[in-house]
């Protein structure tokens, strides 16, 4: 602002309280200038100086009478104030009465970060902090004469329990004698002094971020104000008085809920205003609590807060909201764990013991060492650092595992840290169990611990197992556990830990070797077995099965899937999976051993199990889960490699309207789109050209069109492993659709290049996903052999589109991409030959039906064709082959290259 603005804006502020005195100013040249070498022009400045002299009238005309002269007392003011803004608001404060100033200090600890805040919350923390101080002074009588520390009663060191502090937060001399406040109305004329003085506005209900009927709401004017205010506090403090707004706030959720909180629950004590709560969004009021919580450094309590505002979220579909608030969760947990190593404390002998096998356990699953923080943490560190509280423990494994899922679905390579994650999960549990379950799951692991010197260990220093005591699930209530028994006995909770990791290690491209996931599900099968619970043994199976199929055992792989399917029961067991496990993951296991069936040329089990998946569609809960939207994509695809095309179609409709909209809705959504196309090709309907909503030429600009992203995102390689077409294949195969859908148009240079472009495009696709390290996998050789089918047949397109071009339009430039002019061909039998051969080596009898029509429809060998078709009906039983030559009849009657 220029000189003139400056006074301008200057005489506004002071025109709010001295309306008729501020109009001879405008003629005070002197003040003019004074006021600009002040401020400079800055408008926060100038605002905050006509307050500060404001603020200092009113107290001199409270002082004097009315009469004063406004212009040399602005001139006085003027030559003696301080001229940075922190200074100008330190000398407000400054000449301030003590109430005054111990309130706007409160104000600032529960305003920040522009946060509002009530009267009533005001008079509860000050409450709190009077008989804290009450509580500190009588305690410092037994206090012990070597220490420094209390001994019982007094504020936990972490948030200010150092009884060498100041205690107050206002006026030294106003200890413990807090309670004259709330006479009459001095508390409410104490506010009011703090909103003339600017320093507070007072705000609309419907602006607060939590509300009350009852009580006036607060914001801070500036947030400038606030931060200096809030300077002026010792840490000590400031942590005292966010703990006591913490209290206030965590004291409110149960009225939220609607609640009635009992006598002990109240807080506020009988002078604080009662209040009436409007209901708020519950994860804003844990979130709130939870950073009250952390900036007291109160660890404990903010984790459990801030996961408790994760979960809120996450059930209104706000997944980057959970996932931000599990990583507040976690970084408390670090906190936590850091303060353990910390502890001087005496370990027994078990107790190392058990340290020593645990972390053993894990580094045989992880394939590493522990980090320093976890390597000496023990069972006695947990306790303490947990404050003996099992069910804060049960907690943050719960906030463990689901932020490991979080991580590796949302974060770019987050499939490492996830699995950081869930082996400190598994860790933790192994610490805490009680000794017969630890002494139970060791000794179910004795053939897998023989060859390092675990098992040793264990026998030397593990307690045997009591074979008389049983497991009992329903005394793991909350009030069972006391600080002396900090025992977990109740395993469920580690279950998404194990399978996570599983689902990780099988998916991603962490590199664990067979060692790693061996030992892991076999520890997983140990500890479901604790449990005893159906959904535990549904997804135990669901591992095994996997587990066979990605080390080329196909036929354990589809026992396992079979006797899921026998004991599945949806009303008993979707919704649990889903809430346990993220997903209902025996479905998918039966879509996968469905396609795997149907490759093998097994076409009379794989429908049975599609049968089987369909008639889970109809049940199905979509909101809950991906597991709709994977199934629906699973059975489609399955239709459409039987080449059933209005099956594909009607079971696929819906998918992208379907309101789960995440982890596998990309897959589904282009499987609807394929079929869909797929579906009007089969009726000669043209359809409109997908590079709009799709996108699917944008690759062709890409920097590098050769370069492979072997680091995946996990669930596009997931997609491969539980389907038999991934993502890539899906988009290369629908360039192939776009390719087919031109041919109905006029011929012309234009259009054969827009083919070209779809074929090149296509081929590039799948290029990613042939590329990859470990394409040709047991578990992805399904898609292998897909993409190599589709890459023939895109490679024949190329090659018969560069020949129209070069015969009918030889004036227009072309465009060879890739390279491929002349090759085509070459290729194209390459692709062939290898998709045959791996067909005959890993018996899949289908791919070798679908080799030999293409050896007759591209014509690269009508003999060669036929006597491949002829070998693999050969190996199918009489009903399997009836359905292989209804197959084969299908393909004939579509006119599919």
């Amino acid at each position: 602002l220029d000189k003139q603005s400056s006074f301008d804006l200057f005489s506004l502020v002071l025109r709010r309280d001295f309306p008729n005195e501020v109009r001879g100013l405008s003629k005070n040249s002197e003040v003019q200038d004074k006021i600009m070498e002040h401020c400079e022009g800055m408008v926060h400045v100038t605002a905050e100086l006509a307050h500060t002299f404001c603020t200092q009238l009113r107290k001199e005309r409270e002082n004097n009478g009315q009469s004063f002269d406004l212009s040399s007392s602005l001139t006085e003011f003027l030559g003696s104030t301080p001229t940075s803004s922190e200074e100008l608001i330190a000398f407000r404060f400054d000449k301030m009465n003590s109430e005054e100033q111990m309130l706007l200090k409160i104000a600032s600890v529960a305003g920040f970060d522009q946060f509002s805040f009530s009267q009533n919350l005001l008079e509860t923390v000050l409450l709190g902090l009077s008989r804290v101080d009450h509580e500190q002074i009588e305690d410092m009588s037994i206090i012990d004469e070597d220490s420094d520390e209390l001994l019982e009663v007094g504020i936990p060191k972490s948030i200010g329990g150092d009884a060498g502090v100041p205690i107050n937060i206002g006026n030294p001399d106003s200890v413990n004698n807090y309670e004259y406040i709330f006479q009459g109305s001095f508390f409410e004329q104490t506010l009011e002094a703090l909103v003339e003085q600017k320093f507070l506005v007072e705000i609309n209900v419907e602006m607060s971020d939590l509300a009350s009927m009852d009580s006036v709401m607060y914001r801070f004017r500036s947030t400038h104000e606030q931060a200096v205010i809030n300077g002026l506090m010792l840490n000590d403090q400031k942590q005292r008085t966010h703990f006591e707004v913490a209290l206030y706030y965590q004291s409110t959720h149960g009225r939220e809920s609607g609640e009635t909180p009992s006598d002990s629950d109240d807080v506020s004590g009988s002078l604080s205003t009662d209040i009436t709560i409007i209901p708020t969004r519950n994860w804003q009021l844990f979130h709130i609590t939870a950073l009250h919580y952390d900036l007291a450094d109160a660890h404990l309590p903010a984790l459990l807060q801030y996961y408790e505002s994760s979960t809120q979220l996450a059930l209104l579909g706000m997944r980057d909201g959970a996932h931000g608030r599990l990583l507040s969760a976690y970084l408390m947990l670090e906190k936590i764990l850091h303060d353990a190593t910390d502890l001087d404390i005496y370990v027994d002998e078990t107790a190392k013991q058990r340290q020593t096998v645990a972390s053993q356990m894990v580094r045989i699953i992880g394939n590493k060492d522990l980090s320093d923080v976890l390597k000496g943490i023990t069972k006695e560190h947990l306790r303490i650092v947990f404050d003996g509280q099992i069910l804060a423990l049960k907690t943050t494994l719960s906030m463990l595992t689901k932020f490991g899922q979080s991580v590796g679905t949302i974060e770019h390579e987050g499939y490492n840290f996830g699995s950081e994650l869930y082996l400190q999960a598994i860790l933790l549990v192994l610490l805490v169990l009680d000794d017969d379950a630890f002494a139970n799951l060791t000794s179910n692991l004795d053939s897998f611990l023989k060859e390092t010197n675990i098992r040793e260990v264990k026998h030397r220093g593990i307690p045997e197992a009591d074979k008389n005591k049983e497991f009992d699930s329903d005394t793991l209530d909350s009030d069972h556990f006391s600080s002396e028994d900090f025992d977990l006995d109740d395993l469920a909770i580690s279950f998404p830990a194990f399978s996570g990791l599983l689902t990780f290690y099988r998916d991603s491209p962490i590199g664990a070797n067979q060692v790693q996931e061996t030992f892991l599900a076999n520890l997983f099968v140990a500890v479901t077995q604790e449990a005893n619970e159906m959904i535990h043994v549904l997804r135990t199976k669901c591992i095994l099965s996997h587990l066979y199929l990605k080390h080329g055992n196909i036929r354990k792989a589809l026992e396992e899937c079979e006797g899921i399917k026998d004991m599945y029961d949806h009303d008993a067991h979707s919704l649990q999976l889903v809430n346990t496990y993220g997903m209902d993951w025996s479905l998918l296991c039966v879509g996968t051993m469905a396609s795997t069936y149907l490759f093998r040329g097994q076409f009379t089990a794989a429908q049975r199990l599609v049968d089987f998946l369909t008639k889970q569609m109809h049940v199905i809960d979509e909101f809950a889960s991906s597991t709709k939207v994977m199934s629906r994509g699973t059975v489609s695809s399955y239709y459409l490699r039987l080449f059933d095309l209005s099956s594909a179609y009607e079971i696929s409709s819906g998918i992208t309207t379907t309101q789960y909209g995440y982890f596998f809705k990309e897959h589904g959504t282009l499987q609807e789109k394929l079929a869909s196309k797929e579906f009007a090709l089969q009726n000669n309907e043209a359809f409109p050209d997908s590079d709009g909503d799709l996108d699917l030429l944008s690759i062709l600009s890409s920097d590098n069109i050769y370069e492979v992203e072997q680091k995946r995102s996990m669930l596009r390689q997931s997609a491969e492993t539980l389907c038999d077409r991934g993502v890539e294949a899906i988009l290369a195969a629908i360039c192939q659709a776009e390719v087919k859908n031109l041919e109905s148009s006029p011929a012309s240079a234009a259009v054969f290049g827009k083919q070209l472009q779809y074929c090149q495009a296509g081929l590039i696709y799948l290029n990613q996903t042939l590329s990859q390290n470990d394409a040709n996998n047991h578990e992805r050789r399904k898609n292998y052999l897909m993409c190599l089918h589709q890459k023939a047949h895109l490679l024949f397109w190329h090659h018969k589109i560069l020949q129209r071009l070069r015969k009918d339009f030889t004036d227009d430039s072309v465009n060879d991409l890739l390279g491929l002019e002349g090759k085509e061909m070459h290729q194209l039998r390459h692709c062939l030959i290898e998709c045959n051969e791996l067909s005959k080596k890993y018996d899949y009898f289908y791919m070798q039906l679908l080799v030999g029509k293409s050896y007759i429809n591209l014509k690269i060998g009508k003999v060669d064709g036929i006597e491949l078709i002829q070998s693999a009906l050969e190996k199918l039983t009489p009903s399997d082959r009836s359905v292989a030559e209804e197959l084969l009849t299908r393909i004939d009657a579509n006119v599919y290259q």
